[in-house]
Formats: structure tokens, sequence, C-alpha cells
């Protein structure tokens, strides 16, 4: 179905893609594996022809498609081929609904409309757009509201209609998916898994980009590893081992980070009461939670039952009732500059939207919130009142970041747009830190990130609660990370406090509560 010969990239002087060479049969579920900056993404956003390629000088080597040599220059030519790809940040439309995101090019029209007026202007049925969407949508087992804004609707569920828009295609032939279960919790990647294998014997080709190892072993045919931008290993079925990928991936073996849990009661820092967060597809209710002064709380649940909706209520980005306690003082404003201005400060699950300055450099997105809230990295002239940002000082920091988290960049002038994923993330993680918050609050803080950043950014955060003293919120999926550093963990069931767990508590204890099926605690 598909052959890669000698795929190259070039970004400046750094090399994204170095000589790839891949075969894809038709029907086969093909898994790319790599650390964050290997050049993962870079090859599907080759194979999907996104425009940035071509801005940044094209590629070189061959792509053939069914003995065919192609050319792609763009999505539209990508998608005319039989190409849909799911991408890391959901690509979805925020001011169309879900419905018109999903059937979005494929719009189901009135019968004989599209003979008089033409595809363009046929008025389109919009019962039977909501009906397809819905169809779609059922095959994970989610219901959305057909005409809810996607922009308002959490990461996860952005990331249910993306996938729900191509697998849904009638001419798909190759499936592209950059890390389709990064917002995912496990029983929605399980079902995700299940979809595709489906997909597959149907003869629909996947290439597969995921840090997970466990679902390369659930799911794929054959794995291809990427180290540097060229090819380290290919790995058949029956010949996969995880420390052979894993060294392959990054020369070595990880170590997990933990943390002993600490359940002595402490002093309340923060405590929310009958509080309620209007966040739709992830709505809380008459939440009655203490966070200790010190402590890491993890907070997780299924995807929509609340846990994506505490931070941002929290730090005033969505309509809230009930009332919340600072060091026992009521919040009389609640936004987001008055929390960070108590010291709060939170890392959003949406890093593209809302936690990154897209066409800024690296050093620049590192040191903003401080500077701009902080007033932090700034010289002050004697007798002005001028302030103007203190560029050795900005660039000596930023390059103590990139070292610390191994943020994989040509520099710290580099637009962050131009990274990973999973580097986009990392310069967030700085960003955060960088702030010194009392209280910091991250939704999802590992997702797209390779498995030695992400052992890295769990120490980071060992190290801020128990040498800072900071406090950390963590809204997370990934159970087994919560588990390891965390000192309780709030499990949340249909937008309520179901119960709060010791981190050794059984997985199966934890997987009952999620799924309200064992006695609140």
């Amino acid at each position: 179905m598909l052959q890669l010969k000698n795929i190259s990239k070039r970004f400046g002087r750094h090399f994204a893609l170095h000589s790839v060479n891949l075969k894809v049969e038709r029907g086969e579920i093909h898994g790319i594996a790599g650390i964050n900056g290997s050049g993962k993404s870079t090859l599907l956003n080759i194979l999907f022809g996104n425009p940035l390629i071509a801005e940044t000088g094209g590629y070189g080597g061959e792509i053939i498609l069914q003995g065919k040599s192609r050319r792609i220059k763009s999505p539209q030519s990508a998608i005319a081929m039989g190409f849909g790809m799911v991408h890391q940040e959901p690509a979805v439309v925020h001011e169309m609904t879900v419905a018109e995101n999903i059937t979005i090019t494929r719009e189901p029209v009135f019968p004989h409309s599209e003979k008089y007026f033409g595809r363009d202007f046929a008025p389109i049925d919009n019962r039977k757009s909501h009906k397809k969407a819905q169809e779609a949508l059922g095959m994970f087992g989610v219901a959305l509201a057909p005409r809810c804004l996607a922009g308002q609707l959490p990461l996860n569920m952005r990331q249910f209609i993306e996938i729900a828009r191509e697998i849904s295609r009638d001419d798909l032939k190759v499936l592209l998916l950059d890390e389709p279960t990064a917002v995912l919790n496990g029983s929605d990647s399980a079902l995700l898994l299940r979809t595709l294998k489906n997909l597959a014997r149907k003869g629909v080709t996947i290439l597969y980009v995921s840090h997970r190892l466990d679902e390369f072993f659930a799911l794929c045919d054959n794995l291809t590893v990427l180290r540097n931008g060229a090819v380290s290993g290919h790995f058949q079925r029956d010949g996969f081992s995880r420390k052979a990928i894993t060294k392959c991936m990054i020369g070595g073996s990880v170590i997990l980070s933990r943390k002993k849990a600490n359940l002595t009661c402490r002093e309340t820092i923060l405590s929310l009461q009958k509080f309620s967060v209007s966040m739709p597809g992830e709505s809380i209710e008459d939440l009655d939670l203490d966070i200790q002064k010190g402590e890491i709380l993890g907070i997780t649940s299924l995807s929509g039952h609340g846990k994506m909706a505490v931070g941002p209520g929290i730090m005033g980005l969505y309509p809230v009732l009930g009332k919340m306690l600072i060091k026992g003082r009521q919040a009389e404003r609640h936004d987001t500059a008055a929390m960070i201005g108590k010291g709060l400060f939170m890392l959003p699950e949406d890093r593209r939207q809302l936690g990154l300055l897209q066409d800024h450099g690296v050093a620049e997105n590192i040191v903003f919130s401080a500077m701009h809230c902080a007033h932090r990295f700034l010289r002050r002239f004697p007798c002005l009142p001028l302030h103007f940002p203190d560029k050795k000082q900005i660039n000596r920091y930023a390059l103590e970041c990139v070292a610390a988290f191994a943020i994989s960049c040509t520099g710290i002038a580099q637009k962050v747009r131009e990274l990973s994923g999973g580097n986009q993330q990392k310069v967030c993680l700085a960003k955060a830190m960088t702030m010194e918050p009392e209280i910091l609050i991250v939704n999802e803080p590992t997702r797209g990130i390779d498995l030695g950043a992400k052992e890295r950014i769990l120490d980071m955060f060992i190290a801020m609660n128990t040498t800072k003293g900071t406090t950390l919120v963590i809204a997370s999926g990934e159970l087994d990370e919560l588990r390891r550093i965390c000192d309780r963990i709030a499990v949340l069931y249909k937008g309520r406090l179901f119960a709060i767990l010791a981190p050794d508590t059984a997985e199966s204890v934890f997987i009952q509560a999620m799924s309200g099926e064992m006695a609140k605690v």
C-alpha cells in the first residue's frame, strides 16, 4: 500500500529526518516509536502535506502509494489520495458544531438539491448530519450533543470528534495517527484500539505513532523505531521486546520515578465547598474537596466525568458556583489574574490553544508569564517608569531550562509551533515551574511525552514538592503515574467526588471507583 524511500527533512541546519525507508502492506497496522524530537510527527506531516513542510523547504525522497510515485504538496492532495490524519493536537474547528466537524466536506444535502444548486450551495440536511455524527461517535460509545460547539468541549472530546471524522470516511486508504490516545484514559484507549483493528480488517492501512509501548504490543503488526531522525530498528510482531524497543529508542533503560506517600493530615491550603463548574463535556457538581498544604493530590476519572474541570474551574476559566477558600479566606474575585496573584498557577491540557504563544520563540514562552505576572526578567531604569526585558538574563535562564528539560530545538529563538508536541509540552512545564507557584495545578502533564522525558518531568514534580514545598494538584488519566508520585488520589464519577484513595490501593479498586461500582468512600 505504502512505501517510503529515503525520506529526509531539514529545518535549517537541523535534520528532522534522514533517509527513512519504510514498507507498509494493505490492512497493516504499523507502529512508529521514538522519543520526542526523533521525527515521528514530521514523518506524518510529510505524508499529510502539512503546509509547514513546504514553508520550510519541502522534503526529500519518494513516496509510493499503491505502486505509484506521489508528491504530496497539501492536505487537500493527501485527502484526495486517500490519506486521513488524526493529529496530536485535535484539529477541529472550534466555531463549528460537533456534527459539522465530523461531516465537514462530506455534509449530507437534501435530495436533488445538489443537482440544481451545485455542491457548494446545496442546503445541508441537518437531521441526517446529526444522525451521521452520532453513529460515528457511537463506535466509541461517546454521546455528544450534535449541536454543541466543538470549542466548548474538553480536549479528550475534541479528540473523539477528530477520530470519528476520519474513520467515517468511505474513501480512506491510509490512516495516520499521531498520539491518538494521549488525551484518552485507559478504557477509552482500549475501545479505540478495538475500533482500529476492525478498520484494518476492512483493508485500511494504519501508521500509528505513540509513546505507549503497551499499545504497540496490543495493536501493531510491525514496528519501526526512529532515533535522531533515522531508523534505528525494525521489529516484527513475533519479535517485539520491551527491552529491545526501549534500547533502540533511547539507548538504555528507564528508571521509574517514585515518591513515598505522606498521608499525614496537614493544614488545608485550598478548600472547595459545593463547588460546581459548567465546563461542556466535563462538568462537576457540588464538589467538596480539601487540598492539603505541601501534598501532591491526584485527580482522576473516566473521560467526561470531571477530572479536567477542576483546574479550569479553580482558575476562573468557566462559570462556577459554590465557595473556594484559599488559606481559610474566601476568594472574592474569581478570575485567572486574581488566582495567579494569590500564588496559584495552572498548566492547561490544551497547550496549543491555551499554553503557548505559537509564533514566539522558546525563550519568550518560558519567561512570558513570569515577566508579565510576576515582573521578573525585567531591567528597571532609575528615575524612569520604564521596564524592558533583560535579554541576557532571559537567554541565560532559557538555556538552563532547555538543558534541564531536554527540549529538542535548534535554539531558544526557534518558534514553538515548529517543535514536536512533546517538546511543546516541555516548554509549557518550564514556563509553569518558572512561576514558582505555591499551588501548581496541572492537567495531563505527560501527554505526548516520551518515556525518558516523562520520568524526568515526574522527578521534577517530586523535587518541587519535597524541596520547595509546592502543593501540586495533578489531573490525569495515567493512573500508574499518579499512584507513583501522589500522596492521595481523588476519584470523580459523573462529575462528583466518589472516593479519595491512598496511592497503594489496588488498581482494581481504582477501576471500580472510576466506574461507580464500589461502595462510595
